[in-house]
């Protein structure tokens, strides 16, 4: 078993978080203002998981960036396709209202948040912000930043203060300025530090750069979830909610890679699913309520919507995710080889949590 399987292990946990949010939470009629989003905290596992491998899978030289934008290509989007096709024939089977053709194609992209389209489906923000970190690791590579501790340090700082400056500007303009992206490559920048930890090759200064980031965290959450979430959009957004469910991922994440390492076989089995169950399980909810109809109890719905959930996810990995994976490989050149941990984004919105 690899040593970094525990990682794996952490992506299960935080999917599991993201379904019980969205399929469960509902049915036990939690109030918004509730302290503790776990939806939220798997979310900000991802974005961490993904700072800590995400930059080092970059190979540095001829053709690097290719083989990058290849492998991830191929990762992520026959699977984010093959989600938005399910969710779209659910949508049609349940008789619901169907997005434009505009904005469906739009979403093929991955890129629909700067194109100014809606998400087919509520969760998809958090793939804007993977695609955004995979930009800033090309562009640091290309100029031979990425394996500058103290640089990424003052980039993940940067953007952390972009974050409380949108956050100022969202209280005065009373406007919902996308605060969730600097946040996120913060986040994701921090992780990419906090490896060396894991990896125990940390020194002085990335261990300088770790503690000083954790700080900035510290001081500078509270004033940008004060000042982004001073009025309610009607999404259960509230400052002190973020600021707890924000320390809490952060706190447990550092705990859960340095201190308890979690590699049971259930968690690894998810953890390497996580990416098509994270996709697919708003998919397998409308499936279950179609199937089971409206007066169907909610702890029922719920439990069959899950079931349905897992069952697509494993077959989505074997069947999609196997073979475009081995297939990213033979056009990078690889040898067959098991594929390297590397974590997904990822939740929604009230149907989403973005912040």
């Amino acid at each position: 078993m690899s040593r970094l399987a525990y990682l794996d292990s952490l992506r299960g946990i935080a999917a599991v978080l993201v379904v019980v949010t969205h399929l469960w939470l509902p049915s036990w009629s939690m109030p918004n203002h509730f302290l503790l989003d776990i939806g939220k905290m798997g979310v900000i596992w991802f974005f961490l998981l993904s700072g800590v491998v995400i930059p080092f899978s970059l190979q540095p030289g001829p053709g690097g960036a290719r083989r990058f934008i290849v492998s991830r290509g191929l990762r992520l989007y026959p699977t984010y396709w093959l989600s938005m096709a399910v969710f779209v024939a659910m949508l049609v089977l349940t008789h619901a209202e169907l997005p434009s053709g505009r904005t469906v194609i739009a979403n093929l992209t991955m890129l629909q948040a700067a194109l100014g389209y809606s998400d087919v489906v509520g969760l998809y923000w958090t793939l804007f912000i993977e695609w955004v970190f995979y930009a800033l690791c090309l562009g640091l590579m290309l100029t031979g930043k990425l394996h500058n501790t103290v640089f990424r340090a003052l980039c993940a700082l940067g953007l952390l203060l972009v974050a409380l400056a949108m956050g100022l500007a969202r209280m005065l303009l009373q406007r919902k300025l996308p605060v969730a992206l600097p946040l996120g490559l913060s986040l994701m920048l921090f992780g990419s530090i906090w490896r060396d930890w894991i990896l125990g090759q940390a020194n002085a200064t990335s261990k300088r750069c770790a503690v000083a980031l954790l700080g900035a965290f510290i001081v500078v959450l509270p004033p940008t979830f004060y000042t982004a979430y001073s009025f309610d959009t009607g999404l259960g957004e509230y400052w002190v909610r973020y600021l707890f469910t924000y320390a809490l991922a952060i706190g447990s994440f550092l705990v859960l890679t340095q201190r308890v390492r979690l590699q049971q076989p259930l968690l690894l089995w998810l953890g390497t699913r996580s990416y098509s169950l994270y996709l697919l399980h708003p998919s397998m909810a409308l499936l279950a309520g179609y199937w089971l109809g409206n007066a169907t109890p909610s702890t029922l719905l719920a439990l069959v919507a899950t079931s349905l959930a897992f069952l697509a996810a494993h077959l989505s990995y074997r069947y999609v995710e196997l073979p475009f994976m081995q297939l990213s490989k033979r056009l990078n050149g690889k040898a067959r080889a098991p594929m390297p941990f590397v974590p997904e984004l990822q939740v929604p919105q009230k149907t989403s949590n973005r912040p």
